[in-house]
Parts: C-alpha cells; sequence; structure tokens
C-alpha cells in the first residue's frame, strides 16, 4: 500500500527592511504594505505565493471613500508584486528570471520602476474592503518568454476580516536586464 506524504507549507517572513528598501519609491503616505510572508506550498504549487498585511490609513490621491477601490487594488499589487519578485529574484527562485544576479538585487532595485510593466489588470469586487487593515495574496499562474521579454500572469486577491473580498488577474512584461 502506498503512502501519501503532503508537505507543509514552509513560510518566510520578509526582512522589513528589505520590503522599505523595495518601497523605497513610494512617497511615505502610500506605503500600504506592512508585512510580507513568502510561502511555499509543497504539494502542487510549483512557485511561491506572497501574503501580505496593508493598510491604507489615507489615500494617497482622494479624500476617503470607506472602501478599498481599483486605484488601491493596483498600488497594493505593485507593492507586493515588486517585494515577490525582488524576493524571489534575491534567493534565485524563479529561474525563468536568471538575467537577474542571484543574491544581488542591485539590478532589480535599478530596474524595478523601469523594467517591470503591467500590461493588463482586471479586477473584481465582490464584497467592500474596509481598507485600514487588510489582507492581500498574489501568485503565479504562468510564465513565458519572448523575445527580450518575459511575461508574468499573476494572480491576487485581498480580503478583510469581515468578508470583504476582491479578486483580480495581472500580466507583467519584465524586460530583460
Amino acid at each position: 500500500m502506498k503512502t501519501i506524504t503532503e508537505k507543509k507549507a514552509t513560510q518566510i517572513v520578509i526582512d522589513s527592511e528589505f520590503v522599505k528598501r523595495i518601497l523605497q519609491p513610494y512617497r511615505k503616505d502610500a506605503c500600504y504594505l506592512k508585512k510580507a510572508i513568502l510561502e511555499y506550498n509543497g504539494n502542487d504549487n510549483k512557485y511561491p505565493i506572497l501574503k501580505g498585511d496593508l493598510e491604507i490609513n489615507e489615500s494617497c490621491y482622494i479624500d476617503d471613500t470607506g472602501h478599498f477601490n481599483a486605484v488601491e487594488f493596483n498600488i497594493c499589487f505593485n507593492q507586493m508584486g515588486y517585494t515577490y519578485l525582488g524576493y524571489c529574484i534575491k534567493e534565485g527562485l524563479i529561474p525563468q528570471l536568471e538575467g537577474f544576479s542571484k543574491n544581488n538585487c542591485k539590478e532589480f532595485f535599478e530596474k524595478q520602476l523601469s523594467h517591470f510593466l503591467i500590461v493588463n489588470i482586471q479586477s473584481s469586487y465582490k464584497k467592500p474592503i474596509n481598507s485600514d487593515q487588510f489582507y492581500g495574496e498574489i501568485g503565479i499562474k504562468t510564465i513565458s518568454k519572448k523575445a527580450n521579454c518575459t511575461f508574468i500572469v499573476m494572480t491576487c486577491k485581498y480580503y478583510d476580516d469581515d468578508n470583504g473580498r476582491s479578486f483580480g488577474e495581472v500580466t507583467l512584461a519584465i524586460l530583460h536586464p
């Protein structure tokens, strides 16, 4: 009789100084990502996921709408996506991004804004999310290389403690270093 062994998820809390460095291009009042955890699910997932604790105490562009909206969805994705990809590049966790030096994020930080482009973003909102305290998760759905570009389709979701929910999918184009 064959025994199936289920692997437990491994969680790595990403150093707050690393997250702070990732968020350096943002204005202080627009740094919404407060904590980031990379999680490996040893069963089926090829790539890790990133879980984050987020807070939007005051919107950086509009008076308080009372809920999480599409602009904030995009900003939160950017912050989580940069953190996810920066950490994965630093640790050599995504072979398709081998053009960036493992254990040396200098290239990533130099090209963070200019070489990582959102080419498509879709979001849906099932129930309003309290933007004062909520959570996010992002992960990779597919990766493909074409010419001088790597395309990554990522899934993301945001939720709060009161069942507020939002889901989306983002396609990134990463220009080769």
